[in-house]
């Protein structure tokens, strides 16, 4: 079995989107240079994976992952047609295997078998930390709202004691990266437009069996076993414990194919990251001592400690919405799946940290993706319902406090004690009103006051989930 990897369009928290949408205008384009850049970048991945297959021996390619491979060198809009064209003469050139032979890189092996090939089902015990505990300095959970994160985040991050998150990721700040359990790897570059480094950075599927698997994303250098096999080149096994690569700090995420998470009412809205609604407890598949070991790094402390990221309840105001005919999470065709593709998400849901304060989060705010609190925290979005009529919501800042009481600096280790927003910076007006139990009516007023604001305008769009 051959593992997909899908790349995210992951972002540190500390990254902003590099395109701002200066019109409501739904025909929004990419401008020329941006979109060469990205398709350079994917022409890059593309050619790397033809002269792979190129020097295999015979027979190493179905005619199904040909025709993949040839549909994307087809997608490819702002490369020269010379260039392609090589690279079609070449893919040509690669002789195909039999109708009904697997498909796969025939020195690949392992006890005679085929890397590629998954083995049994459900979850596993995972018996090493993704980083050494003693040099952890912080754990995030899941449902963090940063950004072009706009709805909860499906993975944590994990940040080293050495790490200083507002500067370039330097090598002398890196620690090793382990898997927490034997498996079967698949390794990507992230998208330079994604990288959190200049120096490398990789995005990691570890497949601990066909239906349970971990994903690193943001990992800065990989082992030599992971080098050669990156970027559609095979696959690596690594055991429990093994360094797997090193970095500052990573995303980090568990899930299993078996769970689907019932708080996504419209699953086939995310089938552009289809790992999500499979996500699963980041701390519970631990043995221990690591478990408690690695919930005592744990910044959230409310339960489920792991986080959330699932709220929608159907018929309610709370929970993920995409704008209408935008291709659910993927958003808009013309991002394909880059900076901004976001744009057409909203979210309302409740804070990473401390789940009593409601967010607000915004796929489009003044050409910004950004998060903001509730003046007054309410109405909450779970009590809102097609009879509620139009609901006008003032946005604030928000802030933490510790445990301690104390002005959490979002750097290093602390208990969180309180998420808190700032009632007298309002920052604008959200308009909405549920039309149907899975369809609201949205406008957003960048920097107005409530007051200000009387009804809908011909800027007010249509989402659903």
């Amino acid at each position: 079995m051959l593992v997909t990897l899908f790349v995210t369009a992951c972002l540190t928290p500390e990254k902003k989107s590099i395109l701002t949408n200066d019109s409501q205008d739904p025909s929004f384009q990419l401008d020329k240079g941006q979109k060469y850049q990205y398709e350079e970048a994917r022409f890059k991945d593309i050619k790397s994976e033809i002269d792979y297959w190129y020097s295999q021996k015979e027979g190493s390619i179905g005619k199904e992952h040909y025709t993949q491979l040839l549909q994307r060198l087809h997608d490819l809009k702002e490369i020269s047609p010379a260039e392609i064209e090589l690279y079609k003469q070449r893919l040509d050139a690669i002789v195909l295997a039999e109708d009904g032979k697997s498909d796969g890189p025939n020195e690949n092996q392992e006890n005679g078998k085929p890397l590629g090939s998954c083995e049994g089902s459900g979850p596993v015990v995972f018996t090493a930390a993704p980083m050494n505990v003693e040099e952890i300095e912080k754990i995030e959970p899941l449902g963090l709202m940063i950004g072009g994160h706009v709805t909860p985040i499906d993975h944590g991050y994990y940040s080293g004691k050495k790490w200083n998150p507002s500067n370039e990721r330097k090598e002398e700040e890196f620690v090793d990266v382990f898997a927490p359990a034997a498996g079967l790897v698949e390794v990507r570059s992230m998208p330079s437009v994604y990288a959190s480094s200049k120096i490398g950075d990789y995005r990691l599927i570890l497949r601990h069996s066909c239906t349970f698997y971990t994903i690193f994303i943001h990992v800065n250098q990989i082992s030599e076993k992971l080098l050669k096999v990156a970027d559609g080149k095979g696959f690596a096994s690594v055991k429990a414990g093994e360094v797997i690569g090193r970095a500052p700090g990573f995303d980090f995420s568990v899930h299993n194919d078996e769970v689907t998470l019932n708080g996504f009412i419209v699953p086939s809205s995310y089938e552009a990251e289809e790992w999500k609604i499979h996500t699963i407890d980041l701390f519970d598949s631990f043995s221990e001592p690591l478990r408690t070991q690695l919930l005592e790094k744990n910044i959230r402390q409310a339960e489920p400690r792991s986080g959330k990221i699932d709220y929608d309840i159907d018929g309610k105001l709370v929970g993920n919405w995409f704008e209408e005919g935008t291709n659910g999470y993927k958003g808009k065709e013309e991002f394909d799946r880059m900076p901004g593709y976001w744009q057409t998400h909203i979210a309302f849901a409740y804070d990473g940290y401390d789940p009593s304060l409601v967010i607000i989060s915004l796929g489009d705010f003044a050409g910004e993706a950004q998060q903001f609190a509730i003046k007054g925290n309410g109405p909450d979005p779970k009590e809102i319902n097609p009879e509620s009529g139009m609901l006008k919501y003032e946005l604030i800042k928000y802030d933490y406090k510790t445990a301690s009481g104390e002005r959490w600096d979002r750097w290093h280790f602390a208990k969180i004690g309180e998420a808190y927003g700032l009632e007298s910076e309002i920052q604008g007006v959200v308009l909405v009103q549920m039309l149907e139990k899975r369809k609201i009516k949205l406008e957003v007023f960048p920097y107005q006051k409530g007051s200000e604001i009387i009804g809908f305008t011909n800027n007010a769009k249509i989402y659903v989930r």
